[in-house]
């Protein structure tokens, strides 16, 4: 006959959802009692930050080693090569000490409810410390690396309108910069204090003026190159070139970190926020990268019929199993080529006679890892 004691429970009891009492260091109860839904909780939110850092720190080291190897040796000393390797670096460093905060004694499941941080280190607070610093020196490269970009799509304007146009983007960056600076700050001496962030009107209008920021860098080179593209377009050029890749990844740059910073504020997955910044510190090396890479292959991707054969042949390095090289088509004297860049004149560059064409005036330039094209 079994000796054990069946307590009697109610008829809706949960297991799940029990009261989980725990005492302070003076033996009383916390007040209010936990539940098996509060551990359940930080369980979740732990583990979705963990992967959402995690994921950003691979991401952020691939790409960082890929610009190292597919950039020239001599790009190494450009400022946008400098800036975009300085963003990558910097969200990678950032990201791996977000992951150290959450193995140390800051989530520890009973001081994150009782506000108990006496077994907090200095080491501990050195790396929360750290990685917010991070943050506020990858905001400022980024706002520089956006600058630079608006700079060179408007190098072409005339003088008082590009005067005004860095004036107003130098405006909104430094908005921004202040925002994280005075965020930052505050963060800081609550860790020095092992308080709790308690300014959240401050943060709040932090991630608005930091997406807004973004915004209005992207739309700015993005409208100029979309107007620019169309004006092409109408001239019968229709090549896919470096001002589309820097026209589509300035949208994407524009649209996909704002959804993300909206996420910020969604309770379900506030942890996404912090994937913007990772969004931009790669988009910028990444459009790079493209546009580099379509200056050395004006043919790969450019539209028209047969395109995505040549796109094969350009990325295979071949031909297609049915054209030889004495019949390809991208070789025969009686199809003219497209501009092998936006300063190329639409002509012949094969040592036959000149075609006539459309000669598009060097009044575009957009500057790359490999210089201006």
């Amino acid at each position: 006959m079994s000796n054990a004691i069946s307590a009697k429970v109610p008829p809706d009891f949960d297991p799940f959802t029990q009261v989980m009492p725990l005492l302070d260091q003076n033996g009383e109860p916390l007040s209010p009692p936990l539940t098996m839904a509060d551990f359940d909780f930080i369980r979740q939110y732990g583990s979705r930050l963990a992967i959402v850092y995690g994921s950003q720190v691979g991401a952020s080291l691939i790409l960082f080693l890929v610009l190292l190897l597919l950039t020239k040796r001599e790009k190494y000393r450009s400022l946008i090569f400098v800036m975009n390797a300085t963003c990558l670096l910097l969200n990678t460093i950032r990201s791996a000490l977000q992951c150290c905060f959450l193995t140390g004694p800051f989530w520890h499941p009973y001081a994150f409810w009782s506000n108990d941080w006496s077994r907090v280190t200095a080491s501990e607070k050195a790396t929360s410390i750290t990685a917010g610093t991070m943050t506020l020196l990858l905001v400022i490269c980024i706002m520089i690396s956006l600058n630079l970009q608006v700079h060179v799509v408007c190098i072409t304007t005339s003088r008082v309108q590009r005067f005004c146009v860095m004036l107003a983007t130098s405006i909104v960056a430094i908005v921004a910069i202040g925002f994280r600076f005075a965020v930052t700050v505050v963060n800081n001496i609550q860790i020095m204090n092992l308080e709790q962030m308690e300014s959240l009107k401050l943060v709040t209008a932090q991630h608005i003026t930091q997406a807004a920021a973004i915004w209005f860098f992207c739309s700015i080179f993005s409208i100029k190159l979309g107007y620019a593209l169309v004006q092409r377009r109408k001239l019968g050029i229709t090549q896919f070139g470096p001002m589309q890749i820097i026209f589509i990844m300035g949208c994407q740059s524009m649209i996909i970190p704002a959804i993300f910073t909206c996420l910020q504020f969604y309770e379900k997955v506030p942890e996404l926020g912090s994937v913007a910044l990772t969004l931009i510190a790669i988009n910028l090396p990444l459009s790079a990268i493209w546009a580099g890479i379509s200056i050395h292959d004006a043919e790969v991707g450019s539209s028209g019929p047969n395109s995505h054969r040549r796109l094969l042949q350009g990325q295979l390095g071949g031909l297609s199993p049915n054209c030889s090289r004495s019949t390809n088509p991208l070789d025969s004297a009686g199809m003219e080529k497209e501009p092998e860049s936006p300063t190329t004149p639409y002509t012949e560059k094969s040592g036959m006679s000149s075609r006539r064409g459309i000669r598009v005036e060097d009044r575009f330039s957009v500057e790359t890892d490999d210089g201006l094209v």
